[in-house]
């Protein structure tokens, strides 16, 4: 699991930025001048500079001599990024952000489900169900969602296909992201583990419509948890295009 805690006053500079910029509360296309908003962060225009780059390697600015820096639009930022994904779920849900997201997790876990279900080794199916035991055991609410992070991404490197099973890490922050949209913590119904159970079982099966179709179940009770949890806004953050 890719960590995305700040490990340097760097990364917490870059941190700041981009969860400014994609939390909207950058809301012009083009930033301050470098000297004020490097006045305004408390930080020397050196480290300044550095953490635009790192910016603009995600996508989230261009920097342009004698023109500034410009917030770009959202088709630019790099949505696979784990940061960037991490900086959405650190602000307020956008509708068209949540809607994409679960139509990706749409297309490609059932389909990867059903891999899983044709190829996956016993050692492999250990692996998920290692995981599935994890989320039944755990107390907090960080404990449930890695054990969850874990059974999907067991899924997805159980599939057999080298680019979907590449995914996974761009995937777990996706996942990650869904689950903290939905509000997801541990059930003490249980509600959503027999939903886990029932794909499991399919998979042990060598089941792939079940394990498809169970897929599709795990993934329209996120979308009804995401809609019903009052966490999506309709406005758009600031770079986002329309």
């Amino acid at each position: 699991m890719i960590k995305l805690r700040p490990r340097s006053f760097h990364d917490q500079i870059v941190e700041e930025l981009g969860q400014k910029i994609v939390g909207g509360k950058l809301d012009s296309t083009q930033l301050p001048p470098e000297a004020i908003l490097a006045e305004s962060l408390g930080v020397g225009r050196l480290v300044l500079r550095e953490a635009m780059k790192v910016l603009a390697a995600k996508g989230l600015v261009s920097i342009r001599p004698k023109t500034g820096t410009h917030v770009l639009p959202r088709e630019n930022w790099n949505l696979y990024d784990p940061r960037v994904l991490s900086w959405h779920a650190s602000a307020a849900f956008d509708e068209k952000f949540v809607a994409d997201l679960m139509e990706l997790r749409h297309t490609i876990e059932p389909a990867a489900a059903r891999l899983v279900a044709t190829r996956a080794s016993d050692a492999q199916i250990d692996t998920m169900r290692l995981a599935y035991l994890a989320m039944e055991e755990a107390v907090t609410q960080d404990d449930y969602i890695t054990a969850d992070l874990r059974f999907h991404a067991a899924m997805l490197q159980a599939c057999g296909n080298q680019f979907i099973s590449q995914l996974q890490y761009a995937l777990s922050e996706v996942l990650r992201t869904s689950f903290k949209a939905s509000g997801t913590s541990p059930d003490p119904s249980g509600r959503a583990l027999p939903l886990h159970k029932a794909l499991l079982v399919a998979i042990e099966k060598h089941d792939p419509d079940a394990a498809q179709l169970a897929t599709e179940i795990l993934i329209k009770r996120a979308t009804q948890n995401i809609l019903a949890s009052g966490m999506l806004k309709t406005a758009t953050p600031a770079g986002a295009s329309n």
